[in-house]
């Protein structure tokens, strides 16, 4: 349900794996991982690819009820095995999309059922 939610409601499309949903501090915050196929070396291409560790960065989204949402996703630090170049992955997110009134109202008026 939770991957299905987060491709619908937050535009998660590609690259990432959900994880687990952490219910803390009055937050909600879905956890994602990277996709294996997304691990390659940006230098040459290899997919021959050793990972070095990881950060996690955590991006607010739009909230679910009165709860805050965040997307926790995973950053792995990677070096290539081939050519021998550092790098971290993070595939690409939903960017940010600014309502305007007319958009609010179509919004509104198609979301009302």
């Amino acid at each position: 349900m939770s991957q299905s939610l987060l491709y619908h409601a937050f535009g998660v499309r590609e690259g990432y794996d959900y994880v687990e949903t952490l219910y803390q501090d009055g937050c909600i915050r879905f956890v994602l991982s990277v996709r294996p196929e997304w691990v390659v070396c940006p230098a040459c291409g290899s997919q021959e690819v050793n990972r070095k560790g990881r950060r996690f960065r955590e991006l607010r989204t739009v909230p679910i009820g009165l709860k805050p949402v965040f997307l926790v996703t995973e950053v792995p630090k990677c070096q290539c095995a081939r050519c021998g170049k550092r790098f971290e992955v993070s595939p690409p997110l939903p960017r940010r999309m600014s309502a305007t009134r007319t958009g609010s109202k179509a919004l509104s008026t198609d979301c009302a059922g």
